[in-house]
C-alpha cells in the first residue's frame, strides 16, 4: 500500500504542493508537499498496526461455546459468558428423546 501512497504523490507532486502542503507559503524550504506524504504513509501504518492488532486478537480467541462428551453421557454445554450472568453450566438439556409408538 505504501507503494500506491508514494506512487500518487509522484504523479501529483505539483497538485500536492500547492493545495495540501503545510509550507506551501515557505518555498525555500522546499517541502514540495514531502508533509502531506509523510501524514498519508503515518496513517497508512497506523491502519495497518490497528488491522494486524485486530487479526491477532481474532486469532487468540477462545471460542465463546465449549461441546464437551465425557463418558458417553449426554452432552452439555459450558457457556464461558463475561457479562458474569451465566457462570454454571447447562445441563440436562434432553433427559430422553420422544420416540413415538410403534403401528402394527
Amino acid at each position: 500500500m505504501q507503494l500506491v501512497v508514494y506512487s500518487g504523490y509522484k504523479m501529483n507532486k505539483e497538485y500536492i504542493t500547492s493545495v495540501f502542503c503545510i509550507n506551501k507559503e515557505h518555498p525555500e524550504l522546499h517541502c514540495d508537499g514531502q508533509c502531506f506524504l509523510a501524514k498519508k504513509l503515518k496513517d497508512l501504518d497506523s491502519k495497518n498496526k490497528q488491522v494486524q492488532e485486530n487479526l491477532k486478537r481474532i486469532v487468540e480467541a477462545e471460542p465463546k461455546f465449549q461441546i464437551t462428551d465425557i463418558n458417553h453421557q449426554i452432552p452439555y454445554f459450558i457457556i464461558k459468558s463475561e457479562s458474569g450472568y451465566l457462570q454454571k453450566p447447562v445441563k440436562n438439556l434432553s433427559v430422553s428423546i420422544f420416540h413415538p409408538p410403534k403401528t402394527v
